[in-house]
């Protein structure tokens, strides 16, 4: 049995797949700050499930909060039934065969990577509006897959991770020792009437 988490986005899923089987998939949304309903539904597809054997977790790109959120309860659910943790990157939960996986990353820039054959290729780049825009039209045969909407990209397919997907694709990889991946440095600001 393996128990899936992913976080990455404002949209969490949770899964427990078996022998390439999904028995339970629950989506639900946390909003910035509000990771309450990913132990709800962690809660939701741990009850009455036979023991788990490995835990896979989505490690971004993404929310800077539901990444650490979700690694750091899946770290403590692997730690504490001395199992298999494995990382993957979220953006191959997003679909199957071939596709480019886009995404805001706030700041006017945005992420960019293609997904093919089911594989990461590279990392996920960060561009600037007309930079995306060029990435996207060089690989015009490909279905464009994001999680929310980006306004000046057309024929977009919305859509976010399945913690189930993740499941089945690292069913049989190594453990790992998972780290967020973030694309920038965080976006700190000094509260105002603060000294510096």
């Amino acid at each position: 049995m393996i128990l899936a988490v992913d976080a990455s986005t404002p949209r969490a899923s949770v899964a427990v797949t078996t022998d390439r089987q999904i028995i339970r998939e629950i989506c639900v949304d946390v909003p910035r700050g509000r990771g309450g309903a990913l132990f709800s539904a962690l809660e939701g597809v741990l009850g009455g499930t036979p023991a788990i054997t490995r835990v896979i977790v989505g490690i971004g790109p993404g929310s800077y909060n539901g990444i650490r959120s979700a690694i750091a309860v899946a770290w403590g659910i692997a730690t504490a039934r001395a199992i298999p943790l494995v990382g993957v990157s979220s953006l191959l939960g997003l679909g199957e065969g071939s596709y480019c996986a886009v995404g805001d990353a706030r700041r006017e820039q945005y992420y960019f990577a293609r997904v093919v054959g089911g594989d990461l290729e590279g990392q996920p780049e960060l561009f600037r509006k007309a930079q995306l825009i060029d990435a996207v039209q060089q690989n015009s045969n490909l279905p464009i897959i994001a999680p929310a909407a980006i306004e000046f990209l057309h024929g977009v397919i919305i859509r976010t991770p399945s913690a189930a997907k993740l499941a089945l694709i690292a069913a049989d990889w190594e453990p790992n020792n998972p780290q967020p991946v973030y694309l920038k440095s965080a976006h700190i600001t000094t509260p105002r009437g603060a000294k510096s």
